[in-house]
């Protein structure tokens, strides 16, 4: 998994995430941008691909959420703090066309900032899946 220009699953990009319970309030922005990992893609033909990210908090999980602590290399890797916790929550999401109005351009005008390992990705796409077959996940359309 390499950091290109298009988005490829296991990348990490700054958004501005809108939760779903702040849509369900009558937000329509995030409130502050934070990394999240793209966990999948959606060709389209003729059309920009459309993505799916997860985000990550420092904020510990609330009761029934679904979240993956980030380990302290995939920390390093990705740009966060050792000494902070860090969790991906698995069952909110944001959907949007590539590269969206909501992403923040890197130094050098790139959206992505870095890729997990692909062990940590693994885990992240299965941590997903299970979650999906126990609940319907949180998705959050951004382009409308």
């Amino acid at each position: 998994m390499g950091v290109a220009d298009e988005p490829q699953v296991g990348q990490i990009v700054d958004h501005y995430f809108l939760w779903f319970d702040e849509q369900a309030a009558g937000r329509t922005e995030g409130r502050k941008s934070r990394p999240c990992l793209i966990i999948a893609i959606e060709p389209r033909k003729n059309a920009a691909p459309r993505v799916t990210v997860l985000p990550i908090t420092s904020q510990a999980p609330r009761p029934g959420t679904t979240a993956l602590a980030v380990p302290g290399d995939v920390k390093d890797r990705i740009g966060l703090s050792r000494t902070r916790p860090a969790w991906i929550i698995i069952d909110d999401a944001n959907i949007f066309a590539w590269p969206g109005y909501d992403l923040v351009p890197q130094p050098g005008g790139r959206f992505v900032r870095a890729v997990v390992t692909r062990g940590f990705f693994h885990l992240v796409r299965n941590a997903v899946s299970a979650a999906h077959t126990r609940n319907r996940p949180r998705r959050v359309e951004r382009d409308e």
